[in-house]
């Protein structure tokens, strides 16, 4: 009979096309005749026939088989009746129950899905990729079906990010931090995460750890980037603990041969990864107990990190305080040095606010701090202001640090007797004896193994990926690497915003979730003019979302703009770099948020800045002043024994410094070229003599500074037009503080951790005195710049309250005698003041000008106008804000974005 016409079961075998007839029923029985004209007689329960069929258009739907995709279908007959599906393929068919099959509909079905595919298809068609743009290209016009469970459809079409049913419990084999954790935990649960991977954070590790805990489960991994360098980092990582037999290393044509001539057909020797039932249970047992208290100490490891942190700026900034103070000591009272920082920072503010408000301090108040501050001799306030303010800071920096130098003691201490390095071990060791365990269970049925050619990928790549769960590839091979529409469990896309949105999308087209790991703040994919022109014009014809802009995204970018609820974490440890290197990165770039958990010693120099002199020495991208100081100056004083690497944004300076370093020892290359690898010594060219728009981009520069693990030297031109309002400006300037320097500027720097402290003393007083009109509205102005400062414009700035005009103002030589007995009186201040974090450097006074106060006061109006006139006199810039006047916020954002160029 016709097989696209009926079905006929005898005894639950497909008869059909044997049977040339078949009788209607009678007396309970069927008549069958055969094609060898045999005719039997079968109870009718044993013969059932249907001929009610419905035709399935293969383009419109993606059929699965435990998981496989079954291709080059040319037909699909649905026995609604029966249950049943016939698949024709060429000269082949076969029978199916609808439980044995997963019929999906194709997502290119839906005309959204359809119109944003189109537009990555003829992207693919007009760019040239580095390597072969046909390739990409032809992938594209091959793709014919898109999965609705794969993370492509949900690209294509956005929706709300499904979760992922993780049953068992999570483990981490190769170790884990807090951000980690978190990192592995929402990669398990979710469709779609991120996780944000600053240089030196452990993202391969982390990368290892879903791996695992994905194989365990029995899952399919793949791990893809836009290089084989990132893949193969992770290949080997599997290899050192003993467990790359589970993975494939492909991608391109070369690796798949080299992968499939290397198959020895014999699995590794798992004898002693089996378990016994009783101790499989007791390590996982132990395994949660231990987890438990390591995760209380790793919360103790960041804090310590993050109180080693405080005390190496508070010493800095003590430098520069002793410095300002000309390092005179005072020393006036015997109890107060007996008390908290904490309780001298209030005694400071509230004796400023009584001098402020009286002149002098009443017999009340010395009670009070009798009292509360143990000053028991009066002597003390026949001090002058000055001193007694002066003595009163050094007092709180000395106290801080003793302070800091005993929670660091003792946090230490509880880490040393948990011995946590040794309990960390332990954990990891535990948890990869559960893993081995698992693939003993999995893997050892048999020594023997099967060894693949390369058309198994198409042909049976179910066979394969039973045997190899673990795929590397790069994002534009995958699908090279598996069977049409496969999907695996998890893909994970390493160097994400290097990815580019169309070789990505194919990554997507295999992926039931995904893991895109990146970083956001360095260097994305290189875009030139010419393929910005043709994307730009493709992108143009089609009402698509920005997130789909070529040449304005990345994969990682793309995905954060078009998806506002997917799961991120930032893996806030940092491992490699000396903390000084990545302190500017972290507070330039990450908004403060790592925590370094590098030492530094107090004799390390590990940032250098070596001025050329001025003059025209650029030419043609290549800098020759700058490679006689690297030659001359720089080279033979760098220790020869450690790794050196010279990064330059252009390559016309490299070919120069190569003519004239013949050391095979010295790696010199381009910013982009050290992408993902590290030297212990970087020194950095930056080449221009003017301010050059393509050095000073903020990823660039990032890129190039987490290169060095120890000691950055970075070699500028002695121009200040390089310094207002740059990145490289706010570096020299950033080192010059660290190293506590004194450049010729007519201000300070502003003593941030000192006058934070301060600030949040007066703010604490403000809200306890809300009936004062002066401390409600400065209390409201400091509430609306908190939130200003919250913009992503602005998070580079800070401010703090009431901050001294003679802690400002270091040339007093432009003053008058006048001005300066103003400048000099130490209750002088500004009302707040904003700063830039990364060199402490002052941006803006803004001043709040109650009507009460100012609006009938001659005096004051005159102190106001001075004021403004100093502070124009040293190029600071002011601003004032009357309280009952309106837009405020739009004026403070509006002077903030002048004064830094946005």
């Amino acid at each position: 009979m016709n097989i696209e016409k009926n079905l006929i079961l005898i005894k639950n075998k497909d008869k059909t096309e044997k049977v040339t007839y078949c009788s209607k029923i009678k007396n309970g029985k069927r008549d069958v005749t055969f094609e060898n004209n045999d005719t039997y007689t079968y109870n009718s329960c044993n013969v059932l026939w249907s001929t009610k069929c419905t035709e399935i258009d293969p383009k419109t739907v993606i059929i699965y088989e435990k998981g496989i995709p079954i291709s080059s279908i040319i037909k699909i007959i649905k026995f609604e009746d029966l249950g049943y599906i016939r698949i024709i393929k060429k000269g082949y068919h076969k029978l199916y129950h609808n439980s044995e099959l997963d019929i999906q509909k194709n997502s290119l079905e839906d005309s959204i899905c359809k119109d944003c595919f189109t537009y990555l298809k003829e992207l693919s068609g007009n760019i040239n990729f580095e390597n072969d743009s046909d390739f990409i290209s032809k992938q594209y016009e091959y793709m014919t079906a898109i999965s609705p469970d794969s993370v492509l459809s949900k690209y294509l079409n956005p929706k709300t990010i499904k979760k992922v049913n993780h049953c068992n419990q999570i483990i981490f084999p190769f170790g884990f931090n807090i951000s980690q954790k978190e990192a592995t935990e929402k990669a398990l649960k979710n469709q779609i995460s991120i996780i944000e991977g600053p240089p030196g954070t452990g993202k391969t590790q982390t990368i290892l750890n879903i791996i695992a805990n994905a194989v365990m489960e029995e899952k399919t991994v793949a791990v893809v980037s836009n290089n084989n360098s990132a893949t193969l980092n992770v290949f080997e990582k599997l290899k050192k603990y003993n467990v790359d037999f589970i993975a494939a290393y492909l991608g391109n044509k070369q690796n798949r041969n080299e992968f499939f001539q290397a198959q020895d057909g014999r699995y590794p020797d798992m004898s002693n990864y089996k378990l016994e039932d009783e101790k499989f249970q007791n390590i996982k047992d132990d395994l949660v107990r231990s987890q438990k208290s390591l995760e209380e100490m790793l919360e103790k490891k960041n804090k310590l990190a993050v109180l080693k942190a405080e005390k190496s700026n508070l010493i800095t900034e003590n430098g520069h305080f002793e410095k300002y103070g000309n390092q005179e000591r005072f020393e006036l009272s015997r109890s107060l040095p007996r008390q908290s920082a904490d309780k001298i920072m209030s005694l400071l503010m509230e004796y400023n606010m009584l001098m402020g408000q009286q002149g002098y301090i009443k017999f009340s108040h010395k009670l009070k701090f009798l009292l509360t501050h143990s000053i028991w001799n009066f002597r003390f306030y026949d001090n002058s202001p000055e001193i007694i303010e002066m003595y009163l800071k050094q007092l709180y920096y000395k106290l801080k640090l003793n302070e800091l130098d005993k929670e660091i003691k003792s946090l230490e201490n509880v880490l040393d007797r948990y011995n946590f390095d040794n309990e960390m071990k332990k954990y990891s060791e535990n948890s990869k004896l559960l893993l081995k365990h698992t693939l003993y269970k999995r893997f050892n049925k048999s020594k023997e193994r099967t060894v693949f050619n390369d058309d198994v990928l198409c042909k049976n790549f179910g066979a394969f990926i039973r045997q190899y769960p673990v795929i590397l590839s790069t994002t534009h091979s995958l699908r090279r690497c598996a069977s049409e529409n496969y999907l695996f469990d998890y893909v994970i896309i390493d160097e994400a915003s290097q990815v580019d949105i169309i070789t990505g999308a194919l990554a997507f087209s295999c992926a039931k979730n995904v893991v895109i790991v990146g970083d956001l703040k360095q260097l994305p994919n290189v875009v030139n003019n010419k393929t910005k022109e043709i994307s730009d014009r493709i992108y143009n014809k089609y009402k698509l979302n920005e997130a789909y802009k070529y040449s304005e995204n990345t994969l990682l970018s793309s995905i954060c703009n078009l998806f506002n609820d997917v799961p991120k974490t930032l893996l806030k440890e940092h491992y490699r770099c000396h903390p000084k290197i990545v302190d500017f990165c972290n507070k330039k770039f990450y908004d403060d948020q790592l925590i370094i958990l590098t030492d530094e010693s107090s004799c390390d120099t590990p940032l250098e800045v070596y001025r050329t002199v001025k003059g025209n020495h650029e030419r043609n991208h290549y800098n020759q002043r700058q490679i006689d100081v690297i030659v001359k100056e720089i080279l033979p004083q760098v220790d020869e024994s450690k790794s050196i690497g010279i990064a330059t944004p252009y390559n016309k300076q490299i070919e120069k410094l190569k003519n004239e370093i013949s050391d095979e020892h010295i790696e010199i290359d381009t910013i982009h070229k050290y992408q993902g690898r590290e030297k212990e010594i970087i020194i950095l060219s930056t080449v221009s003599d003017k301010y050059d728009e393509f050095m000073d981009n903020a990823n660039l520069l990032n890129g190039a500074i987490s290169r060095a693990e120890n000691k950055l030297i970075i070699i500028v031109s002695d121009n200040e037009e390089l310094f207002n309002n740059s990145n490289i400006g706010d570096l020299i300037r950033y080192i010059e503080y660290s190293n506590l320097e004194i450049t010729n500027s007519n201000i300070y720097s502003i003593f941030d951790l000192l006058y934070s402290s301060y600030s949040e003393k007066l703010l604490d007083f403000y809200k306890k005195n809300k009936k004062v009109s002066k401390y409600d509205s400065e209390n409201l102005m400091n509430a609306l710049i908190e939130k200003v400062l919250t913009y992503e414009e602005f998070k580079s700035l800070d401010k703090v309250l009431h901050y001294p005009l003679n802690m400002l103002i270091r040339d007093t030589s432009k003053l008058n005698e006048k001005e300066l007995k103003y400048v000099t009186n130490s209750l002088t201040h500004t009302d707040f003041l904003i700063f830039r974090k990364i060199d402490k450097v002052p941006v803006l006074v803004v001043e709040v000008d109650g009507y009460a106060f100012h609006a009938n006061n001659t005096k004051q109006l005159e102190r106001d106008r001075m004021k403004d006139m100093i502070l124009e006199k040293y190029d600071i810039p002011i601003l004032r804000l009357a309280t009952n006047d309106s837009g405020e916020e739009e004026k403070l954002r509006g002077k903030l974005s002048k004064i830094m160029n946005i």
